[in-house]
């Protein structure tokens, strides 16, 4: 009898655990969910937001953003903010867009102007990424920054739109000013950032230090094209950095090596807004 009532302690102890380890197992097996995204770039001139296949540059139409019934056109850059599931998006320098900021409801794709540069500060914010849970870009002021005295830097602003700060470009304790290009993305990590000014790619801190300027070169790009101002710059879910240029050439940049491997032209060279979103957004 004492046998019996051990093996039934026994069996149950082991019946147990096993539930215990199977509940864990299961509990193991579910993580969150993961937000997939997706690369989409924009064609200011149609309003047209695309997705890119990163290996041959093809293009898939997903839709445009509105504002009160029309498409918004002149997008210039977008970034997505998990924090509120909103998008931002700025706008070309030249009238009409006049380097207006936007949210856009992904809901509904609805945009709201956040800020209508009224007084028009600045031409336009080329870059735009989110830091800290404010928006963060390049800037091109129309005249010169009236803090730094200068043309061109970095850019602070509230979820609202409204100014906080902006700071100059310091290369070798000078201002360094761009005016090409000027797309932003993250380096290393979020105190590193890259920009771009022409064909180069300038590494710097969050507050604008540069530290280095990559003289990127063009390889496999067909005999009549050549690379010529970086104006947008993302990473993929890979990991490999991506960018194209004024005339609309897609392709891959390796930093260490200094080269931007062509992949396709792109079918305007207008097409610009390289980002990384959710790939529910356009659903």
């Amino acid at each position: 009898m004492k046998n019996s009532l051990f093996k039934i302690l026994g069996l149950t102890l082991l019946f147990a655990s096993f539930i215990t380890f199977v509940t864990c197992s299961d509990d193991d097996d579910n993580p969150p969910p993961v937000i997939n995204k997706v690369i989409v770039v924009s064609n200011p001139d149609t309003g047209m937001f695309s997705s890119i296949n990163l290996a041959d540059g093809v293009l898939t139409s997903l839709g445009v953003v509105t504002l009160e019934g029309e498409t918004v056109l002149g997008i210039r850059d977008i970034v997505f903010n998990p924090a509120n599931g909103t998008v931002y998006a700025s706008s070309k320098a030249n009238d009409p867009y006049n380097g207006k900021v936007y949210s856009i409801n992904p809901a509904t794709l609805e945009a709201t102007v956040i800020n209508d540069n009224a007084d028009e500060d600045w031409y336009a914010l080329p870059g735009l990424e989110m830091s800290n849970g404010k928006l963060f870009g390049t800037v091109y002021w129309d005249d010169y920054d009236p803090i730094y005295n200068e043309s061109t830097g970095l850019i602070w602003l509230n979820l609202d739109g409204s100014f906080i700060e902006s700071k100059p470009l310091i290369f070798e304790d000078e201002n360094y000013s761009i005016n090409e290009g000027m797309a932003i993305e993250y380096g290393a990590s979020n105190n590193e950032i890259l920009m771009t000014y022409g064909s180069d790619i300038l590494v710097s801190d969050i507050n604008g230090n540069i530290s280095e300027i990559i003289d990127i070169n063009g390889e496999g790009f067909p005999m009549d094209s050549n690379l010529d101002s970086i104006r947008t710059l993302e990473t993929g879910n890979n990991g490999i950095l991506y960018g194209i240029d004024r005339h609309g050439n897609f392709g891959s940049i390796n930093l260490t090596t200094a080269v931007f491997t062509y992949i396709a032209t792109l079918p305007s060279e207008k097409i610009v807004a390289l980002s990384n979103i959710p790939e529910t957004i356009f659903e």
